[in-house]
């Protein structure tokens, strides 16, 4: 048994309200799968959701702001370049003197940041903090074309524990692929049966023993495909449901929140959370499920 490790001691998510129906608007909404998107509204910048998520996730871990340590922050649409979407979360936290940085990996920036979390825990760090936020459809919209994109955000709250805590292992990784979008599918599905194996073997978790794979909406074509190839019974793949648009770097912890909410995930089993995107990139994470609270900002 390790000496320490990291429990998700809270998750948390906002999602503005007003939404609209993807059906008659939408370029791309089938091969998505997204039924809904939040649209742009008043004060609704990228640093606001991801503070939003970030109080949501504190009050459900009952940590007390003053003990984060680091934020880190995966997005793909910050409102500026400087300072950066973490530097203004850690303003409107009121965390002027704590360590905060962005990560930019495409839709699989969350995890990549909830690696470096990780990592951070296991080598002394009280708590942390890691957020994914995004307001994309400011940025991608196209007169009389928008697309998919929604706003959102999801963050969770990492703490240091005695023993091995609910993270197992953590895994990173991408690949040039071309220009083609077959090449870009096809080195994400290899990519990713590679991944979630190593994943799984450092964690020493057989597949048989995961109940839960948790995807994203983004690619849930690229998302089945693995499961298939892994072995996983389709039943078993949670996706971001979609409803608040395509959520990117904000996906993972959304449908994490609602797989917990809705009782498909409960404290002693077993999940793989994975994360595909541009580059190809890709993120996996085999967690078990400690209990940690929940909420909704």
């Amino acid at each position: 048994m390790k000496t320490a490790g990291t429990a998700v001691a809270g998750v948390g998510i906002y999602l503005p309200p007003a939404g609209t129906s993807s059906a008659p608007h939408f370029s791309g909404a089938d091969c998505h799968g997204v039924s809904n998107r939040v649209e742009a509204g008043q004060g609704l910048s990228t640093p606001s959701l991801a503070a939003g998520a970030a109080r949501a996730a504190l009050r459900a871990a009952t940590v007390p702001v003053e003990e984060i340590q680091l934020i880190v922050v995966g997005t793909t649409s910050p409102d500026v370049l400087w300072p950066t979407t973490a530097c203004l979360v850690q303003v409107e936290l009121g965390l002027p003197m704590v360590g905060a940085l962005d990560l930019y990996a495409g839709e699989a920036g969350l995890l990549t940041a909830l690696n470096v979390g990780h990592h951070y825990i296991t080598a002394g760090s009280r708590a942390v903090l890691v957020i994914g936020a995004e307001s994309d459809n400011q940025l991608v919209d196209l007169p009389g074309q928008p697309r998919p994109h929604g706003r959102a955000a999801s963050a969770v709250v990492l703490r240091r524990v005695a023993g091995d805590g609910d993270i197992l292992a953590s895994v990173t990784g991408g690949a040039g692929a071309g220009d083609s979008s077959a090449d870009h599918d096809r080195a994400l599905i290899r990519g990713l049966v590679q991944a979630v194996g190593q994943c799984l073997r450092l964690a020493g978790v057989e597949p048989a023993q995961v109940d839960l794979v948790i995807g994203e909406q983004t690619a849930p074509d690229v998302t089945r495909a693995w499961a298939k190839a892994a072995g996983f019974a389709i039943d078993r793949v949670v996706l971001d449901p979609g409803r608040y648009g395509s959520a990117f770097a904000a996906a993972a912890f959304v449908a994490l929140h609602d797989a917990v909410t809705e009782g498909r995930l409960r404290p002693g089993q077993i999940a793989v959370l994975l994360s595909c995107g541009s580059g190809p990139a890709w993120a996996v994470t085999c967690l078990r499920w400690g209990g940690g609270g929940v909420g909704e900002w």
